[in-house]
């Protein structure tokens, strides 16, 4: 296909292109990396649309907070929830944040609520903790779209939608070996919160780290070199099992979207993993093998659990 996408790119992201069209710009998205990070864009968007809805309260939320609260222990001894002395705080100096952090503006944001909305009540404080500890439903997009304009980006790409991370934690300046840079990526997104890979299988490293989506709510890993692409993506929520088929890759339970090229996700704790490689099977057990798997606890106590860690910026924000 000759020329770039243009206004094909919506219809594409739409799914309103006739097949033999549709063929054509995949191909072409497959090899343009500024088309694949057009049609990204597009398809953020969209998604953040549909996401753009209500959400109901349960009927039985109020009777639910009011037997929660019970079981919440006393503020007494408990900076955040007991109310300071007159003349016993002083603000701390103010700082500014880093260009384009949004996720730690967010995190502030929630903090300054929940003071302001005055939580030396316990009842208010359990409710606030458990409103906080909500986490969305995600569900991995299965389509070859999104597959191949991930895979299409997976080199180092400065037209790429997101905001880079690995160009101000590893500035090729200061790290100029590939060994440095996976090191520095890697403990990145564990001082952030996020899961990470314990080790990288040979013949693959970091060549992108970036946080993508209209809050910055997705961290984005991309691996790279002489066995193929692999690209990581993780988003705080709990994973929809429906959108695949259930599998074992690497000796790990996962949801099996597809396996040419190979995509699948898991849940890790509160964090669900979504990978796409194409690479060979041994190195994508590799891949998964290196990286953390645990259950989401659906529980009231661990969602009130999880709202303290967001206060207290032990997880990652949405």
């Amino acid at each position: 296909m000759s020329g770039h996408l243009g206004s094909w790119v919506s219809a594409l992201a739409d799914g309103q292109l006739p097949p033999d069209q549709a063929e054509r710009a995949l191909a072409h998205v497959a090899a343009c990396r500024r088309c694949a990070a057009e049609l990204e864009a597009a398809r953020e968007a969209r998604r953040a649309l549909a996401a753009a809805a209500d959400v109901p309260v349960a009927p039985d939320l109020a009777s639910r907070l009011l037997a929660l609260s019970a079981s919440v222990p006393p503020s007494e001894g408990d900076p955040l929830r007991e109310r300071p002395q007159p003349g016993s705080w002083e603000p701390a100096p103010w700082t500014a944040p880093l260009t384009n952090d949004l996720v730690a503006a967010d995190r502030r944001r929630r903090v300054r609520r929940l003071a302001a909305a005055g939580v030396g009540g316990v009842g208010v404080a359990a409710a606030a903790l458990f409103a906080v500890g909500d986490v969305p439903v995600v569900a991995p997009d299965p389509s070859a779209e999104q597959v191949l304009t991930l895979l299409a980006r997976a080199e180092p790409d400065e037209i790429a939608a997101g905001q880079d991370v690995l160009g101000t934690v590893a500035p090729a300046a200061t790290y100029a070996g590939a060994d440095s840079r996976d090191s520095a990526a890697l403990a990145w997104m564990d001082d952030e919160g996020w899961v990470r890979p314990d080790r990288l299988p040979d013949g693959l490293d970091v060549s992108a780290l970036r946080l993508v989506g209209p809050e910055a709510e997705v961290v984005e890993l991309d691996l790279a070199g002489s066995v193929g692409h692999v690209v990581v993506r993780e988003q705080v929520g709990r994973l929809d099992a429906s959108t695949g088929e259930r599998g074992t890759v690497g000796g790990r339970d996962v949801v099996v979207l597809s396996t040419e090229p190979w995509h699948v996700a898991w849940q890790a704790d509160d964090v669900v993993v979504d990978v796409v490689a194409d690479v060979p099977p041994e190195v994508m057990a590799q891949v998964v093998a290196a990286f953390p798997a645990d259950g989401y606890d659906s529980g009231v106590l661990a969602r009130v659990a999880r709202g303290w860690s967001t206060v207290t910026g032990a997880l990652p924000q949405r």
